[in-house]
């Protein structure tokens, strides 16, 4: 039998968190070991908790058999945490994800200077410009792009590096087979073909308020240093940056408008220390002593740029048109806070921002109001502040942000 399938059992564990199971792993050396312990085995492990034991205990493969198949037909590669390919850049990290799913051909990670290009979703003419120009001189200059392959910053920056003819990396918050958003399908499909998608989730995994968040960190990880473009302050590329920096990467930030709020979470970074970067060579140019045989300043194809940008930014509005979605709201009332996309938010955001529509209340106000658990009530309102949907007052209650 494989070992691909025990590692498989590990990260289905329910319940077992990423850091407990490396923490067991760590412990008996290998998976297969890990696997066919004993109750008495695992309670030997320093820090073990009864309820990491139960889980662990439960040996069913078929799940883990059913996830094997299912890559198999889709020609999906499985990367366990010590095979030799798997990227030592990111099996660093302390969470690294103990499988990687793969599919294209995945850069020699070790060997590139990757740099990832990350920033809002609602970016201007200004960001796109950016990161359109970043993504192609990075890649005519030997790096290698990262992103999450979100709408905006990201895909605008990932597709000028493919014009530029270099593999790229597209890193995922759901399964590899899952498109999100639901136009990206040309885009996940190109990436594929120059490059690789990769994810930590098993096929037909569908996006979370928390998968998005958690895959920030692999976007850093594999990463020697991260591009913030256009951020707000309740931004996702502000999590990317931040994992960045704990993992000890570089973070660089392309300064904007102190009066534009997209602009407010990029300009905090430079005031508190990340690098600011003018072009794709302030960027590029700090690892050529790492790369040498692979980095070379090459001059700006700037008319390239601009009309590879406006090619981007044409078809990213077609395709959001064709499946945008109606806007709702409940209320009269609500409509003067907040205009919500039914499409973006989650059942129990939503239900929060309902909630909120009142006014200002409290956390376990929320868990009352709603009847929801205070986990989910704690999870759904990070992932609120995030967007900019909601805030926390003076007073300590959250309400909907203007």
């Amino acid at each position: 039998m494989s070992d691909v399938k025990y590692w498989l059992w590990l990260t289905q564990t329910g319940g077992l968190s990423n850091i407990a199971a490396h923490k067991y792993l760590s412990h008996f050396g290998s998976v297969k070991k890990l696997y066919y312990a004993s109750a008495e085995d695992y309670r030997l492990v320093p820090e073990a908790r009864e309820t990491e034991v139960k889980r662990l205990m439960n040996k069913r493969l078929d799940t883990a058999e059913k996830i094997e198949t299912a890559c198999r037909k889709l020609g999906v590669r499985i990367m366990t945490l010590y095979d030799a390919d798997y990227p030592d850049r990111l099996r660093n990290i302390y969470d690294a994800p103990l499988v990687l799913y793969v599919k294209g051909e995945l850069p020699r990670i070790d060997e590139s200077p990757c740099i990832a290009i990350v920033g809002t979703r609602k970016a201007g003419p200004y960001g796109r410009r950016c990161a359109g120009k970043f993504g192609y001189d990075i890649a005519r200059c030997g790096g290698v792009v990262i992103s999450g392959l979100a709408e905006g910053i990201d895909s605008t920056a990932i597709q000028a590096a493919m014009e530029a003819g270099e593999p790229v990396v597209g890193v995922l918050g759901t399964g590899i087979d899952v498109v999100f958003p639901a136009w990206n399908t040309e885009l996940q499909n190109a990436v594929m073909k120059n490059g690789a998608l990769v994810s930590e989730y098993p096929p037909g995994t569908k996006g979370s308020r928390i998968s998005f968040p958690q895959r920030n960190r692999i976007i850093s990880g594999l990463s020697v240093g991260v591009v913030v473009i256009e951020a707000p302050e309740k931004s996702g590329s502000l999590i990317t940056a931040a994992r960045a920096s704990e993992q000890g990467k570089d973070v660089y930030v392309v300064p904007g408008n102190i009066d534009d709020p997209n602009f407010v979470g990029s300009n905090l970074l430079i005031r508190d220390g990340a690098a600011l970067a003018m072009n794709a060579w302030d960027v590029i140019s700090c690892y050529r002593w790492q790369f040498p045989e692979r980095i070379q300043r090459r001059d700006s194809k700037k008319r390239a740029v601009l009309e590879a940008v406006k090619r981007i930014s044409e078809t990213q509005k077609e395709k959001v048109n064709e499946t945008e979605t109606k806007k709702f709201v409940d209320k009269q009332n609500f409509k003067e806070y907040i205009d919500v996309n039914g499409a973006q938010l989650s059942g129990e955001e939503l239900a929060l921002v309902r909630a909120l529509a009142d006014g200002a209340k409290q956390t376990d106000e929320l868990i009352e109001f709603t009847g929801m658990e205070a986990s989910d009530v704690l999870s759904a309102l990070t992932m609120l502040e995030l967007e900019g949907y909601v805030r926390l007052n003076e007073e300590q209650r959250f309400e909907l942000c203007p």
